[in-house]
């Protein structure tokens, strides 16, 4: 068998990772010009809808019951192995094939169901709808040549087709828009991203890594279908939780307070969802590496590597608060008007819940490495059902502000404890001792957090060069608080260890290193 890359873990990882931060800029600043042109063009009502019609094609991809979601990391897994590497991932790739072709039927009855069920007050986008529908069933099979590639660590090579994808498809949206399409261009668009990024994963999958296409598909035992189904149908659950958490505020909010509302509610949500997902970048681009350092290295190293990315993406987290705290105003006011922003009050719930999520979710990736499938549908299942009970509660009393209240409140009551226990009987250790790390950094970043608060209640920033300013500020005074925690074990020396080439090049950064190496 030809040999998988050579380069290592770390490499591939941030390979991948650059990348994935090159598409987010990219996404953000056509953003920033793409969303104005729609609503200018479609109405804030249309393009209400269309914020709607996301999170059913959302729901639509949650009924491959897990099977595409899993093989990212079984194939990471395997890819581990050094005996059985071939025999495994030809078996895995082939299995997880046949699944899905299975699947697909019943995909396309749910589509066809969903659309059939639009409500007729959404009636503009009711064949738009079904044209997303019947792309999205014609690409489900095909999703799952990224899924691999992703599990084999091509990710330099993923990052640059879904850029190229996503580019592809802004542009025939644009050119839509202009001439009078509607709807039906952003339809065109997404399909045009929808059916790129598989063609194009095919394509390398069958060039680069010829050995880990199955020359014929295997039959399907008993055994295999339920061995891939067990754990797929647990990955499915947790997905369908998150598809609770992370769109139905935007469907509940659009249904009882209509779609002319959820357009504020998205559009000062926007900031805090754009900078929000770069913490989760960082985790989901290294899980394979995590799934392959399962199969060849103690326990205990895996345990500490997910450790310290805790500490970095909370230190992240931490930073992305006090940015969005301090220019949201200013920002969704320069972007769409003064009239989509939602208030400061609805933006203090906003980054709340995404510092805890954040929080959450590196418990969440470690469990997935572990094996905890079953536990974390639960949670997350439990989860999702707090937060719609609390948005059909919540939202009637406090408008928009109760959708982002529910979702802190159900990750803080159920989802966070539920898997901090999990991984404290994992290490056994007491909850003290695990939280050890973090208990300065929390303390710290509280500091910093509640300062920050209290200045954009009392100072009203206006103007984008205020707003960038103001940002310049409390970002050094956030570096400047939080710089000795970079190198607070288990995270400390792994830093030290990246950062040691450059000492050559940066006078003074070797006694730095050395001195917050040995700081207590």
């Amino acid at each position: 068998m030809t040999d998988f890359p050579a380069t290592t873990r770390s490499r591939r990882f941030l390979g991948g990772l650059s990348l994935g931060y090159l598409h987010t800029a990219v996404v953000i600043l056509v953003g920033l010009w793409l969303t104005p042109y729609l609503l200018r063009h479609l109405g804030q009502h249309d393009y209400g809808l269309w914020l709607l019609a996301a999170q059913v094609v959302l729901y639509l991809g949650l009924m491959d019951l897990g099977v595409v979601a899993l093989l990212p990391r079984d194939v990471a897994y395997a890819s581990g192995l050094d005996d059985e590497r071939q025999e495994k991932l030809e078996a895995l790739i082939g299995q997880s094939t046949r699944l899905v072709l299975w699947q697909t039927p019943v995909v396309l009855a749910g589509g066809l169901l969903a659309w059939w069920l639009v409500p007729t007050e959404w009636a503009a986008l009711q064949w738009p709808l079904l044209l997303v529908v019947l792309a999205f069933v014609a690409t489900f099979p095909f999703r799952i040549f990224h899924a691999v590639l992703q599990g084999l660590q091509d990710l330099s090579f993923l990052g640059s087709t879904q850029l190229a994808a996503w580019g592809a498809g802004t542009v025939v949206t644009v050119l839509g828009v202009a001439l009078g399409f509607g709807l039906y261009s952003i339809a065109a668009g997404w399909i045009v991203t929808q059916a790129l990024t598989p063609a194009v994963s095919w394509w390398r999958l069958r060039t680069r890594f010829p050995e880990a296409v199955p020359a014929r598909l295997p039959s399907l035992t008993l055994a295999a279908l339920k061995a891939q189904f067990g754990k797929g149908v647990w990955v499915s659950l947790s997905q369908v939780a998150q598809a609770l958490l992370n769109g139905t505020d935007l469907l509940v909010i659009g249904k009882l307070l209509g779609p002319d509302v959820v357009v504020p509610y998205a559009c000062t949500a926007k900031l805090v969802m754009l900078l929000g997902n770069q913490p989760q970048l960082f985790m989901q681009t290294a899980l394979p590496a995590l799934s392959e350092l399962r199969a060849s290295a103690p326990r205990e190293r895996l345990v500490e590597v997910s450790t310290a990315m805790t500490q970095l993406m909370l230190l992240a987290s931490g930073g992305i608060v006090v940015l969005v705290l301090v220019v949201n105003e200013a920002f969704v006011t320069w972007w769409v008007g003064a009239a989509r922003y939602g208030g400061l009050d609805l933006t203090i719930l906003l980054v709340a819940g995404m510092l805890i999520r954040h929080w959450n979710i590196t418990a969440v990736y470690t469990l997935f490495c572990f094996g905890y499938e079953r536990r974390l549908a639960l949670t997350a299942m439990a989860e999702g059902a707090a937060a719609l009970a609390a948005m059909l509660l919540l939202i009637p009393l406090f408008g928009m502000s109760g959708g982002a209240m529910a979702t802190l409140l159900s990750t803080c009551i159920v989802a966070l404890p539920l898997n901090l226990r999990a991984l404290v009987r994992e290490q056994d250790v007491s909850l003290l001792t695990f939280l050890g790390p973090l208990r300065s950094s929390a303390l710290r970043l509280a500091i910093v957090l509640a300062a920050v608060v209290a200045l954009v209640s009392i100072w009203d920033i206006r103007g984008v060069w205020a707003a960038a300013g103001s940002a310049l500020a409390a970002g050094a005074v956030y570096a400047l608080v939080m710089w000795p925690m970079l190198f607070a074990p288990p995270l400390g020396p792994m830093v030290v260890h990246h950062l040691q080439p450059l000492t050559p090049f940066v006078p003074g950064l070797s006694r730095r290193l050395l001195r917050e190496q040995n700081t207590p």
